[in-house]
């Protein structure tokens, strides 16, 4: 069996921003020949390709208040696709991953979350370096979430507070912290933050939005069979519980459906935020 992930994606600008500072990507890593000539009858003029050896997909929300939130998140991702493309080794890794008879060997891709988390630390070089270095009086900068999933194993590196779920046989979970000052009070143990706080914008971990460098929060799971996976940015967990987000993902509609009922429900609840939402359903063929 090998898998075939359905994905679709949906950002939308919402009901008081002027513009979409959002961006996402979704995309699959395949190993590739284009021919250009050869002495060979059949091979001029083809592009021969593997089977799809790899699932990327990326959210990343421009920081509101700053400049160029909107070019902070489109350089992020597309760091991030670059990087995925001419400098991990996924193809090799892969190879190595399933040899012939797999049978679903759970071990860990050596580098795999390095490789991310310096994909990702190059994003917020890339960032520092358009905005004029860590002394402009103001920066633009982004969150990122990212999924990479190289069956059966997916690896989630985060930073800031869009999030990563997994919804498995009904239940729904929470893979990523929201990288926030209401959150680390949270964690200190103190009484829970009032959800209208200001401390809930607060990022203390973003690429390119303060004078620090970002701490990637980097993870591996395996994935099973029916796992859905959702990566959105805060403009749909402002409005948008995870009761309601469960109660929707149980439709077991198609993703682009999924998305599309998911970003009218934040934009009915008020639409304060940029909005978006990735899809992935995980099926075995």
């Amino acid at each position: 069996m090998v898998p075939s992930i359905n994905a679709a994606g949906s950002s939308e600008v919402g009901k008081v921003r002027a513009h979409n500072e959002d961006a996402y990507l979704i995309a699959t890593l395949q190993r590739s020949m284009a021919v250009h000539d050869s002495s060979l009858s059949d091979a001029a003029n083809r592009w021969f390709a593997s089977n799809v050896l790899g699932t990327l997909l990326v959210v990343a929300d421009g920081m509101g208040g700053h400049e160029k939130g909107d070019v902070a998140s489109q350089m992020a991702v597309r760091t991030i696709a670059d990087y995925a493309l001419n400098v991990m080794p996924w193809v090799t890794q892969q190879a190595h991953a399933q040899p012939q008879g797999f049978q679903g060997n759970h071990e860990t891709l050596t580098g795999i979350r390095t490789q991310l988390s310096n994909a990702v630390l190059t994003g917020d070089a890339n960032i520092r370096q358009a905005s004029g270095g860590t002394q402009s009086t103001l920066k633009m900068g982004t969150t990122l979430t990212l999924a990479y999933v190289i069956w059966p194993r997916l690896y989630v590196v985060h930073v800031g507070d869009s999030r990563c779920y997994l919804y498995r046989l009904g239940q729904l979970s929470r893979l990523t912290k929201d990288h926030t000052l209401a959150q680390q009070i949270i964690d200190q143990g103190y009484p829970g933050v009032d959800a209208s706080s200001h401390l809930h914008d607060m990022l203390w971990n973003s690429l390119g939005g303060s004078d620090e460098l970002p701490s990637p929060q980097a993870l591996r799971y395996d994935l099973c069979q029916g796992d859905v996976l959702v990566l959105c940015s805060d403009g749909l967990t402002k409005h948008v519980d995870e009761a309601q987000l469960l109660a929707t993902l149980a439709t077991r509609a198609a993703p682009k459906d999924l998305c599309r009922s998911l970003v009218d429900q934040a934009n009915a609840a008020g639409g304060t935020d940029n909005v978006t939402v990735v899809i992935a359903q995980v099926e075995l063929r």
